[in-house]
């Protein structure tokens, strides 16, 4: 006596997450035109039919949840619109029990800002735009000191700064850095070390807020997201004194939550090549809070112009302050006549930025355009620069040069801390 067994061909549904929609089609094999049947078409002067199942079977046994018959099919979609989706659109139950093309997933878009206007540059909320706050040792109520690095005259862009403390909390906001992904920020390395130190500070004084607008976190509680932080890198050649690889990055112990007010920006693909634009945005908060404006002060924005290092360095030179600029830095000055600037670059621990460089967009902007990176696409935002010093002179002059590091010389580093 023979007990036969009927075994079923299924396949056991692939786990995807929360932020993949699928859709589940019916079992059905369609048609598949090979070269022979091409062959044998012209051969006999009508089409060949391929063989095989063309549909679904009327009726279908029941499975245990979570298996698919054989042939059933399942679209795969990203949930939200600022995600992008990897891995197969589409994937099919084989006869091996397995799922034909590659695992699914959902990723954060970078550089994407759907709500910024060119014609009001200083009404924009910067979705990647991260504040950095340290933890004061003195004390709520006390008096912070600006960092000073070179005998009072070169400083720090986005020290300590100068300022009465909040006397409800004893968090300082002293640098702004990029989300890049959801548990990293790239910031200067001044903003995250004791002045004169290569090491950065304990994790548990550096705290990051995303999805902010207004320097008065009370402006805007709607949104915020107060980020622990894990750990701290630091570059390896980062040189306090003359401020050459002058970068870090911040690893976040808690993920950020993406969405319309919170999205990491793109870093700029053009390591080790001579940087091409001309133009870009430097935005951030200055650490100290201007009283004209109250809790009403936003994010400040500037358009600044990109220099060769000889007349930044003779700039420098002329006002006292011998610097040398080294191939990790970039020198600008502000354009206020491209557009409204209430920024301070060497003031405000910002960061500089570049517009997304769709050639529609250039053609409909009244600004003048902004010439692309070589070998970068158009359509997003990419981080160029941090503000990493410049020089006292009283009231800020446009003119005068803001040193920036320049990001994309340490790619590879950034990515490998981003993992």
């Amino acid at each position: 006596m023979c007990l036969c067994v009927c075994v079923l061909a299924a396949c056991r549904e692939p786990k995807v997450s929360e932020l993949v929609r699928q859709r589940v089609l019916p079992p059905q094999a369609p048609p598949r035109k090979t070269p022979v049947h091409k062959f044998y078409s012209s051969m006999l002067g009508q089409q060949i039919q391929p063989g095989g199942p063309t549909k679904a079977p009327p009726v279908l046994s029941q499975l245990p949840q979570g298996f698919h018959h054989l042939y059933t099919h399942i679209e795969y979609e990203c949930a939200s619109p600022y995600y992008h989706h990897s891995g197969s659109a589409r994937r099919t139950c084989l006869k091996t029990g397995k799922w034909s093309g590659r695992h699914v997933s959902c990723s954060p878009v970078c550089g994407k800002h759907p709500t910024f206007d060119p014609e009001r540059p200083g009404e924009a909320h910067w979705p990647w735009l991260a504040a950095i706050y340290r933890r004061s040792t003195n004390g709520a109520g006390t008096m912070v000191t600006k960092a000073d690095s070179q005998k009072q005259s070169l400083k720090k862009g986005g020290g300590a700064g100068t300022g009465i403390h909040d006397q409800a909390s004893d968090w300082q906001l002293v640098c702004s850095g990029a989300l890049v992904n959801q548990r990293s920020v790239v910031v200067a390395a001044h903003c995250v070390t004791e002045l004169g130190k290569v090491y950065p500070l304990d994790a548990a004084k550096i705290k990051v807020v995303v999805g902010k607008k207004y320097r008065d976190d009370h402006r805007e509680s709607k949104g915020l997201q107060h980020l622990r932080v894990a750990s701290i890198a630091v570059h390896h050649n980062y040189d306090p004194l003359i401020l050459d690889s002058d970068l870090a990055v911040i690893k976040l112990l808690d993920k950020a939550r993406i969405g319309d007010r919170v999205l990491p920006l793109c870093l700029s693909g053009s390591q080790g090549r001579e940087v091409k634009t001309k133009q870009g945005f430097v935005t951030g908060w200055s650490p100290l809070p201007d009283p004209s404006l109250g809790a009403d002060e936003q994010a400040r924005v500037g358009v600044v112009q990109l220099a060769d290092v000889v007349p930044c360095e003779q700039q420098y030179a002329r006002n006292g302050v011998p610097v040398s600029v080294t191939d990790n830095m970039l020198c600008a000055s502000q354009k206020p006549d491209y557009g409204p600037s209430n920024i301070c670059p060497s003031d405000t621990g910002g960061i500089l930025i570049l517009p997304p460089l769709a050639t529609d967009q250039a053609s409909n902007n009244q600004n003048p355009s902004f010439s692309p990176v070589e070998g970068e696409s158009t359509g997003l935002w990419r981080l160029l620069g941090l503000v990493s010093f410049g020089y006292d002179q009283g009231e800020c002059d446009p003119d005068l040069y803001t040193v920036y590091t320049h990001v994309a010389n340490f790619k590879d580093w950034i990515e490998s801390n981003m993992k």
